[in-house]
């Protein structure tokens, strides 16, 4: 008597326990997508008043010539063994901002950490962080309808990232962004995605 090895097998299967059959196969695993957000401490220096600290509003400006700039400080605490951080924008649908002139904004790394006081983040246009690379640039957009996120890069979680703003260095001619970054809206870092 000859069998084929397609009879064989399909022998083999019919004096298989029917529980093994019938057992149904594990759970696809979902993928994780939640991911942990949090938003900024922030300061602004002004080209104007070298030495001030402590300057209210977020305002990103220059005047034509790219003279009299406000640049912005934005600095992250993540906790200790995060990964994939991403630094983003997100503005809820509608949210204000106001514009004018020329809008692009570049995001520089920086050299160290913000300083601080007990009054709070302690640095000016003279005494502040030098940027190191240039990791990105924007323009602050809100839609009327719907929430808007943008994404400015990825880096590998250090514990504390600080980040430069200012109107691109490629532009002499006015601008001005403002809004009022919190918690909810401006800039965020999204990790543990």
């Amino acid at each position: 008597m000859h069998f084929s090895t397609s009879t064989i097998l399909a022998l083999g299967l019919t004096l298989l326990p029917a529980s093994i059959l019938a057992a149904p196969s594990p759970p696809p695993v979902e993928r994780q997508t939640s991911c942990t957000t949090i938003y900024p401490e922030y300061a602004r220096v002004s080209q104007a008043q070298p030495v001030a600290s402590y300057l209210p509003g977020f305002r990103i400006s220059q005047d034509n010539g790219a003279t009299n700039k406000n640049d912005m400080f934005i600095e992250f605490a993540v906790p200790a063994g995060s990964y994939g951080c991403q630094l983003e924008t997100y503005f809820p649908a509608g949210y204000p901002i106001t514009k004018s002139g020329r809008q692009d904004v570049y995001i520089y790394s920086t050299d160290r950490p913000l300083t601080r006081s007990p009054q709070g983040i302690d640095v000016s246009w003279a005494y502040s962080p030098a940027p190191v690379s240039q990791v990105g640039t924007t323009r602050f957009e809100s839609d009327p309808a719907t929430s808007t996120t943008k994404v400015i890069n990825s880096f590998a979680c250090q514990p504390t990232m600080t980040y430069r703003l200012s109107i691109g260095r490629d532009w002499s001619d006015a601008g001005n962004v403002e809004f009022v970054q919190g918690s909810g809206a401006g800039f965020r870092m999204t990790y543990n995605c």
